[in-house]
């Protein structure tokens, strides 16, 4: 009778245990943050928005004012839900291009799934003290960058992943519905005074020789499979996990483990590396590393690539070089800042 009744406990906990791993895969309501973000130096407007399903608004974002802080950043919450969204929308002015764009669609079952997904499961952090543990996703960020692209990133703290990527379409939108105008500036007038007074100068210079880079932020999303191969001038090592930030918006801490395999991951915009003796940051030059792995996987295809890192004698600097198979190709525009532990 005993062993009858134990074993009719144990059916009851697996049941239950089951349930609560079912119940967690099919989980609607859960909280989250919106957050919108423009790629640095190319600022853009909200003229209206939301996050919302086919029965209401659940996120609205309205007059969130000028914004270009970059790829990498989280984005400031404007407002947030709990339960899935199906739906966004967004009306936007790109200054750099002076025109509105507008996206209306659905958010399929499919990304939905990766989105509840993500926050259930959360993932690793290492906290300033150097200890892990196990957090989960707080925002939803929707990125709007030139040429009307748009994405969708789960972001939380040290971590931002993408979940999805659309196309806008250009739209119209009238200076006056848009803002207050006093001075009676005409669309183009209106245009071409916020692009003075909001596009950065160095911007302004970089369109007038190449034009707005319509493409280079789907070009950003592009994979390759490579990694870091360090070269010092004494023996010495990575001492500590490595900071990253990627071209695509993602960002993520890279255990100590992982640092030396092979990854097919979106190219660096930033890492921060942890030596023995010395601290190094390097800020990458997203168009120059992109077109030297573009170049060099051409020539290579479907083969490992290295980014070399040569720390200089003394720790004074560090240099970076894309290699494959013997051909190199140097980064020349690449921001280094080193410093003693």
């Amino acid at each position: 009778m005993k062993r009858i009744y134990q074993l009719l406990c144990l059916i009851m906990i697996l049941s239950c245990n089951n349930t609560n791993k079912k119940d967690m895969k099919t989980k609607e309501n859960f909280s989250w943050g919106v957050a919108i973000i423009a790629p640095r130096m190319y600022p853009i407007e909200i003229h209206k928005g939301y996050l919302g399903n086919d029965k209401k608004m659940i996120a609205p974002f309205i007059n969130t004012g000028l914004m270009q802080q970059g790829w990498a950043y989280y984005g400031d919450v404007f407002s947030g839900g709990n339960e899935m969204p199906t739906e966004l929308s967004a009306t936007w002015i790109s200054y750099a291009e002076k025109k509105f764009w507008k996206i209306e669609t659905e958010i399929d079952k499919k990304t939905q799934d990766k989105i509840r997904q993500l926050f259930i499961e959360g993932y690793e952090n290492k906290a300033l003290s150097g200890t892990w543990s196990h957090i989960t996703y707080k925002k939803i960020t929707i990125g709007l960058a030139p040429g009307g692209i748009v994405i969708l990133w789960a972001s939380g703290l040290n971590k931002k992943t993408e979940i999805a990527h659309y196309q806008a379409k250009e739209t119209f939108v009238s200076v006056n519905e848009f803002c207050r105008n006093p001075d009676e500036y005409t669309q183009q007038e209106f245009y071409d005074d916020r692009f003075e007074d909001y596009v950065p100068k160095e911007t302004q210079e970089y369109i007038k020789k190449n034009g707005v880079p319509l493409t280079l932020y789907e070009e950003y999303r592009t994979k390759y499979n490579y990694r870091f191969d360090l070269q010092f001038h004494k023996t010495d090592k990575e001492s500590n996990d490595r900071e990253s930030e990627y071209v695509n918006g993602e960002k993520e801490i890279v255990k100590i483990e992982d640092l030396n395999s092979y990854q097919t991951k979106a190219l660096p915009s930033y890492c921060r590396f942890w030596f023995s003796q010395y601290n190094a940051e390097a800020e990458f030059d997203g168009g120059e590393i992109l077109n030297a792995f573009k170049k060099i996987s051409k020539n290579h295809p479907d083969k490992n690539i290295d980014i070399e890192a040569k720390v200089a004698f003394m720790y004074k600097t560090v240099d970076f070089i894309v290699k494959c198979e013997g051909e190199e190709i140097p980064l020349q525009n690449v921001v280094v800042r080193m410093w003693k532990n």
